[in-house]
């Protein structure tokens, strides 16, 4: 089991290098999909006057467990909404890119009618579970240590007469080494486990299914040590599905997400 402090180690103005807590769970030479979300995620973090109210992001080539380069452009815009991207390099290869939309936020707060704040969540803050071990069988289930079992944890949830998948999840780890883990950055590495409803259908044993891309829209900054995740997943025999959740922390619903997945038999030896 690892003893890595972080998810990335800083190497220098924009340059991260992977830890053994970010490996990937299909591929033990490739960096996980959350990793590289709560990356870029926390590299588009928002000043205090603004809300990322949405995260998009595309994976276009295997991202690979060496030295990493992020590159952010200036926000640009109007005065109430900007938006900003981001692009993740390996070596001269652009491996990934990421947009954050970003909504300036009213001051003082809005007074809205209660009946636009009643948004009913399965996750009762009162009934959190402890989450500060990691999931440790997720590396008898792929045969290598990755994110999952080293820097990640989950405890399912069953909600009566709800056939979608409930979890609470938390980040064990910073993202990047002497810095605080963000609430954007717990969300959107939250968001890569709405695979967790996929999962229901198929054995990671058995089948990978590897998110390509992600929408993440919040309505405010996320709160709290955990995300509470309400998932739905739909995958086709032409090796196509998605995933979504609604996303909760202890202020009740936040956001929504979902993502374009590639389903394969996985290979095994």
């Amino acid at each position: 089991m690892t003893a890595d402090a972080a998810i990335f180690r800083p190497d220098g103005p924009g340059r991260f290098v992977p830890t053994e807590a970010a490996t990937g769970a299909w591929d033990a030479r490739l960096v996980h999909g959350a990793a590289i979300v709560g990356l870029l995620a926390g590299q588009l973090a928002p000043p205090a006057d603004r809300t990322l109210a949405r995260l998009t992001l595309e994976i276009l080539a295997p991202v690979p467990m060496g030295p990493l380069t992020v590159e952010v452009t200036e926000p640009a815009g109007g005065a109430r909404v900007q938006r900003q991207d981001a692009t993740l390099s390996a070596g001269d290869k652009v491996v990934a890119t990421a947009r954050s939309l970003l909504v300036r936020r009213a001051d003082p707060d809005l007074a809205l009618p209660d009946k636009a704040l009643d948004h009913p969540s399965p996750f009762d803050p009162a009934a959190a579970p402890a989450m500060d071990e990691p999931h440790r069988e997720a590396a008898a289930m792929v045969g290598h240590e990755s994110l999952d079992s080293l820097g990640f944890t989950w405890v399912p949830m069953r909600v009566e007469g709800d056939k979608r998948t409930h979890q609470w999840v938390s980040l064990l780890l910073p993202v990047v080494e002497g810095t605080e883990l963000k609430g954007i950055e717990l969300a959107a590495v939250a968001a890569d486990y709405a695979q967790s409803a996929v999962n229901r259908q198929l054995s990671l044993r058995d089948w990978s299914f590897r998110s390509v891309d992600m929408t993440l829209n919040l309505t405010r900054e996320p709160a709290g040590p955990w995300i509470g995740m309400r998932c739905e997943g739909l995958v086709q025999p032409v090796g196509a599905g998605f995933n979504g959740a609604d996303l909760f922390d202890r202020d009740g619903r936040l956001g929504r997400t979902s993502a374009s997945i590639v389903v394969e038999p996985r290979q095994h030896g």
